[in-house]
């Protein structure tokens, strides 16, 4: 498909929560591709711990979040769509839905999960106000009939001919959630010229990881980043490492946004996410699947040769295939 204006004249109603950019790169790259795009967070609250507390029960900010939409609603009233997109859309209440559904009687409403539904509550319960839905997920996908589309990498991750000295055999940039900073530590003692780069959304975080995780009490709080890397950078980190770690969240099947730039930036990847072995991007030269409780990297793995995937696999996952593909664009434009 020829993506350069396959989305022209298109207006597009986009609902995002803000995370690390990825919201205004899709919004450039569906300005690239022809459309007219409105971008709002889909999030009506932003703090470390109003987003704890929205994990614990969705409706704890029902008022909150219903008045932050009508505001949006307000201000767009004059306004008409062909496309309303929801990522996740963890906040929109019930309610919430069935406004914008009347307002916009015309537009088609698509909703794309880039998070397991495990770690959605509610969410679920808003299909029925959608016309199609996707899901990151394929056990997701399956399980509630809805369509499979993984994530993406954006134009920076993609590959290029350029040879580059490498200088680290193994990187990681990501959140520390879970169990990811236990198995950062087992894998550092195993390997040599490991560039980690543990982010935590606050210091508060820290204070409370300090006190209920046992991995972190040898820890000092200046072992940790609470400051967000921009993508340039971290592809620039990237394209010297031999390897890139993922630890995907252990509710979390579906392949990370990660993993996706790896294969556009045609990186080895050392994963827990066994379920990799399942897509057409899995090579074993290229991809190790470890025990996320006994993480054991064979040592030939970073030595051997990455070994290229077919052409039109790399287009598959690329950011402009991702955006047809959710909003469930047709081949005919």
């Amino acid at each position: 498909m020829c993506y350069e204006h396959s989305l022209k004249n298109k207006k597009i109603l986009f609902f995002c929560q803000f995370f690390f950019d990825y919201e205004t790169k899709i919004l450039k790259k569906m300005q690239e591709m022809g459309a007219d795009v409105l971008l709002y967070n889909e999030m009506s609250v932003n703090s470390s711990i109003e987003r704890a507390m929205l994990k614990l029960s969705p409706n704890l900010f029902k008022r909150k979040t219903e008045e932050y939409y009508n505001s949006i609603l307000n201000k767009i009233e004059n306004k008409s769509f062909d496309y309303v997109l929801f990522i996740d859309c963890e906040m929109p209440t019930i309610s919430v839905l069935k406004n914008f559904r009347l307002k916009f009687k015309k537009a088609k409403f698509c909703l794309h999960l880039w998070d397991s539904l495990n770690n959605l509550k509610g969410v679920n319960e808003k299909f029925k106000f959608f016309d199609y839905i996707t899901s990151f997920d394929k056990q997701d996908a399956n399980k509630y009939h809805i369509a499979f589309r993984p994530l993406f990498f954006c134009d920076e991750f993609r590959a290029n001919s350029s040879t580059v000295p490498m200088k680290y055999n193994l990187s990681f940039i990501g959140t520390i959630h879970s169990d990811r900073f236990k198995i950062i530590k087992k894998i550092n003692d195993q390997i040599d010229d490991f560039y980690v780069y543990p982010y935590l959304q606050s210091k508060f975080i820290y204070w409370f990881y300090k006190i209920v995780k046992s991995e972190f009490w040898d820890t000092h709080i200046t072992d940790f980043k609470f400051k967000k890397l921009k993508s340039e950078k971290i592809s620039k980190i990237v394209n010297k490492s031999i390897a890139v770690l993922d630890i995907q969240h252990p509710n979390q099947t579906g392949l990370t946004m990660r993993t996706l730039e790896m294969i556009g930036m045609k990186k080895k990847i050392i994963t827990t996410n066994m379920n990799i072995m399942s897509y057409d991007i899995y090579n074993q030269n290229n991809i190790c699947v470890i025990d996320r409780d006994n993480p054991i990297i064979p040592k030939n793995f970073l030595k051997s040769s990455y070994v290229d995937l077919e052409k039109e696999i790399y287009n598959n996952y690329s950011i402009n295939q991702w955006i047809v593909d959710v909003l469930g664009v047709k081949k005919n434009g």
